[in-house]
């Protein structure tokens, strides 16, 4: 274990021999470090937090800190990260807010400089917060979701996986899967480049096509039908996504696409 001696580690914390800590950085007594971190200088992992192995968080981060809720009463809460995460500057990451409950970040996600998540949001797996993203309470995001610089997501939004929101977005309703968004939060169209980059095939890209026709007809910016007839696993997600409870509604379809081809 390289710990620099200036580094404040709690005999308690549950720290794997291979992690290197940087200079000033503090971890608290709960805390539990997997194989392979690379921890930076001025870091402060702190409350019930456990980081995966391989994880490489950079200076002055903190995470598992007490959510920034009013109702917020000091019981214990957890902040969860998966393997293989990069967490660049001044990222901050909360746990949960009520009893027991958790924040979960899922593997190899990768959060640039001055991103935040806060309690309780569940974020999938590969996902990217763009520098200065902020999730608030609640929010979830699917698998491989590109979060947009600045952009901001609405307590108990839902991002479906692989959709990508612009910057500077304001979200405050749920994108479903595979969509790209405007700045308003709209869908501008489909998350093609991300879809091929995923390995989906000529069939599943056609089938979330209809799918999101069907959503959101020509001429009509607000959500009409669940789609129905989807036949692939991709067409599924999205069919799925749209008829699960929602606490923020669908968001719109921007106009622009009426304007130009899908």
């Amino acid at each position: 274990m390289a710990i620099h001696p200036t580094a404040i580690v709690s005999p308690d914390a549950h720290v794997d021999a291979s992690v290197e800590i940087g200079p000033y950085t503090v971890i608290d007594s709960e805390v539990r470090l997997g194989a392979g971190c690379i921890i930076g200088p001025h870091v402060y992992i702190t409350g019930w937090t456990t980081i995966g192995e391989h994880c490489c968080i950079h200076s002055g981060a903190v995470i598992g800190e007490a959510p920034q809720d009013v109702k917020y009463d000091g019981s214990r809460t957890f902040c969860e990260i998966g393997p293989g995460c990069i967490i660049r500057e001044h990222v901050t990451i909360h746990r949960g807010t009520t009893p027991e409950s958790t924040t979960k970040i899922g593997a190899r996600c990768f959060f640039l400089a001055s991103s935040h998540v806060a309690h309780n949001c569940v974020v999938g797996d590969e996902v990217t917060l763009i520098n200065g993203a902020l999730l608030a309470g609640h929010v979830t995001l699917g698998d491989r979701v590109t979060f947009g610089g600045q952009a901001a997501a609405h307590q108990f939004t839902r991002i479906g996986r692989l959709s990508m929101l612009a910057g500077d977005t304001s979200l405050t309703q749920d994108v479903p899967p595979f969509a790209l968004t405007d700045r308003d939060g709209h869908i501008a169209g489909l998350n093609r480049v991300g879809m091929r980059r995923a390995g989906m095939s000529r069939e599943e890209v056609a089938d979330v096509r209809e799918a999101y026709r069907r959503l959101y007809p020509p001429g009509r910016c607000t959500p009409e039908a669940v789609p129905d007839g989807v036949t692939t696993d991709a067409g599924r997600v999205v069919a799925e996504f749209v008829t699960q409870e929602s606490k923020r509604g669908l968001t719109g379809r921007s106009r622009s696409l009426d304007r130009r081809r899908d």
